[in-house]
């Protein structure tokens, strides 16, 4: 009678390690410890395992969750999910794209599935979903409160604190940070990080404009000015927006940067497609997927590893200046106020 052949599921099982663990180590692919590689080989050789098929083509699914992608977010999760890619090829996994809605039957996911990007605005939404998967789950945005999976983010409050530092250091004292919707956790955070940096110098103002992005900008910003408020420059929760508050003052007769300065944020490829080109925050997006995909290899890696504490991981960004910032200057808000109805 033929023995049973012994396959990579049965070396998994004797080793305490994850298949797709073992079928890298096996077929010599980066992501696996020497000492694990070694311990793969050696038991491999006394169980008098042999290499076919099932070596030839390594699976390992990662699923690129994401909800409907709207126009200002579109160049982000493209971003986000080219790097993952770039990272999963390396490792030996493959990304598959897959609408939120496909997890409504994560209970019978395919069995190559080994990991999920929750790609979404706000997770929590999917979560309880995501997490009877049995699968490692990284988030591409904040999480809820103590919730057990990773997330990899940029460095929103950072960003806001730098953002504010830059135009404190140009003479601006008054400043808006303007935004539609205050879903997603992190332009709370850029907000939040944007009036601690604006308050560290004493007689700092900073006004709050929030308006329906689908019902544009001028009007929720006339009434700001009428109430008021007198900027000299306005941080916008991305590029965007920024991109709308650039023409609109531009329609108004202001002048860019000399009368108000406009910061974005993400330096989406509009950034320099207006003019004046925008000051922005570059973001990593490629090397945030890129860390997405190292944190679910790093959970399949070891079984002790499921059971570690979630991550919440921040990348770093920077500023990029360009022309549409510049020193404090003195707005003609008060000669422009009472003209400004033929405006909206």
């Amino acid at each position: 009678m033929a023995s049973t052949r012994v396959t990579i599921q049965d070396l998994a099982d004797r080793l305490g390690l994850s298949k797709f663990s073992v079928s890298r180590a096996l077929s010599g692919k980066p992501g696996v410890a020497e000492s694990t590689r070694s311990r793969v080989l050696q038991a491999a050789r006394a169980m008098g395992y042999r290499a076919h098929a099932e070596t030839a083509h390594p699976v390992g699914q990662i699923l690129f969750v994401r909800s409907e992608v709207d126009p200002v977010s579109s160049e982000l999760w493209f971003n986000i999910m080219q790097g993952a890619e770039i990272e999963a090829e390396r490792l030996g996994y493959s990304v598959v794209p897959r609408q939120a809605r496909y997890l409504t039957g994560a209970a019978n996911l395919d069995p190559s599935v080994v990991g999920l990007i929750l790609a979404v605005p706000r997770p929590a939404d999917i979560a309880e979903i995501a997490a009877r998967s049995g699968v490692p789950v990284v988030c591409a945005s904040y999480v809820e409160p103590l919730v057990r999976f990773d997330h990899v983010v940029g460095a929103d409050w950072e960003s806001g604190v730098a953002v504010a530092r830059m135009l404190t250091g140009l003479g601006h004292r008054h400043v808006a940070f303007i935004h539609g919707s205050s879903l997603p956790l992190g332009r709370l955070e850029r907000f939040r990080g944007f009036k601690d940096g604006m308050l560290e110098t004493p007689g700092s103002v900073v006004e709050d404009i929030a308006y329906d992005e689908a019902g544009g900008f001028r009007r929720p910003f006339l009434a700001y000015l009428r109430n008021g408020g007198t900027p000299t420059a306005v941080f916008c929760a991305h590029d965007g927006i920024a991109v709308s508050a650039v023409s609109e003052l531009l329609r108004m007769g202001l002048r860019i940067p000399e009368d108000v300065s406009v910061v974005g944020y993400s330096d989406f490829a509009c950034a320099t497609q207006i003019s004046p080109h925008l000051t922005t925050v570059r973001t990593p997006q490629t090397e945030m997927g890129a860390a997405m995909v190292r944190c679910i290899a790093d959970r399949l890696a070891l079984p002790e590893n499921r059971s570690r504490a979630p991550v919440r991981m921040a990348l770093a960004s920077e500023i990029v200046r360009r022309a549409s910032t510049g020193p404090a200057g003195n707005p003609p808000w008060q000669t422009l106020v009472p003209t400004l109805g033929a405006l909206a």
